[in-house]
């Protein structure tokens, strides 16, 4: 099993304090690598009225000058917004200045701003991913090919500089529909989870990312993106992270995140009140003591048979940095060990 953390990148209100969360960040990447974790991955949306970091890859560059072992990347690029071949060579730029470090995880993205900002209609979303993810992989190991599909015509294309990692560097795939995690087995590296549904939906899901991969001859991999906080005891957790955590998950609630499909117990909701962390964290946050996560996440192996773990320690409204600190420090020491008995795939 490896470990990964992905940091809050909100600055609210607009971000005015964005300069003092990115030395912050910088910090906290620096204080995984020394307490063994394995990457540090950035996520991304755009006009956001909490100031919102929208460049992952300018982000992960700047990290990746500032440590030295650990991998730099996103958590996810939303790849429909840019134009491939420019993902493609900033990619392997961070590639080259990290010495091989890039992990590039990538998604279609849920948000409507951040479509609107660039005028990018949904209906085009599958197309760009689908087009665009075979761009990338060509760009980084061909040279002179080219390229005719219904978003993109390409010809006689050769991208240098290529990426330090051979054949390339991996490529994770986000997805939580059908069409999304089939794209995954067929495209990715990795299939990267969500992280709001429950393990038990995640390991339903992941029978058929292995029934696709397996069609294809090809090994499955799963990473799974989940919002967790260690401390030295659970109401410790609970107070700390707690409240920040519901802070987030209300937004999501709220914007049609959770679905009562797969979570009937939401028809049953007299009022937004009554969405609390009580209600919401069972088999969904990696979340308290140490012994409290390492059960967490030994439910992510045995169900799902994940390889990897991406957290995210801190909300818009905290925890504060200081204890994000104390707690990438614990996980580090107490919960990382015991998963370092068995290899798990490279990424």
């Amino acid at each position: 099993m490896k470990f990964g953390i992905s940091p809050c990148t909100q600055s609210p209100p607009a971000g005015e304090h964005m300069d003092r969360l990115v030395d912050q960040i910088i910090e906290q990447a620096q204080q995984a690598e020394r307490h063994g974790f394995d990457s540090f991955l950035l996520t991304e949306h755009h006009q956001q009225p909490d100031g919102y970091l929208p460049s992952p890859l300018t982000m992960a560059a700047a990290i990746a000058a500032k440590t030295s072992r650990i991998k730099v990347g996103s958590s996810v690029l939303l790849l429909p917004l840019y134009h491939a071949v420019r993902v493609a060579e900033d990619a392997a730029v961070v590639d080259i200045v990290s010495k091989g470090r890039l992990i590039l995880a990538m998604g279609a993205g849920y948000v409507g701003e951040d479509y609107a900002a660039f005028g990018i209609p949904k209906s085009h979303l599958p197309t760009l991913m689908e087009e665009g993810v075979e761009i990338i992989q060509r760009a980084w190991t061909e040279d002179n090919w080219s390229f005719y599909g219904q978003r993109y015509r390409l010809q006689n294309m050769t991208i240098t500089p290529k990426p330090v990692q051979r054949p390339r560097p991996p490529i994770w795939l986000g997805g939580w529909t059908t069409a999304g995690i089939k794209r995954a087995a067929r495209m990715g590296d990795f299939w990267y989870c969500d992280l709001i549904n429950r393990v038990q939906t995640l390991a339903a899901w992941a029978q058929e990312y292995h029934r696709v991969c397996q069609a294809r001859g090809k090994p499955g991999h799963i990473a799974v993106f989940r919002d967790g906080y260690c401390a030295p005891t659970t109401a410790q957790a609970d107070a700390e992270y707690g409240g920040p955590l519901m802070d987030s998950h209300t937004f999501y609630h709220r914007v049609g995140g959770y679905n009562p499909a797969v979570d009937p117990w939401l028809n049953d909701l007299k009022s937004p009140a009554e969405f609390t962390l009580d209600k919401v964290r069972q088999d969904r946050f990696i979340l308290g003591s140490p012994e409290d996560c390492i059960r967490e996440i030994e439910k992510y192996e045995r169900q799902l048979g994940a390889e990897y773990i991406v957290l995210r320690l801190q909300h818009p409204s905290g925890p504060p940095h200081a204890k994000v600190m104390e707690a990438i420090r614990l996980f580090g020491e107490k919960v990382i060990p015991h998963f370092a008995k068995a290899p798990t795939a490279t990424a």
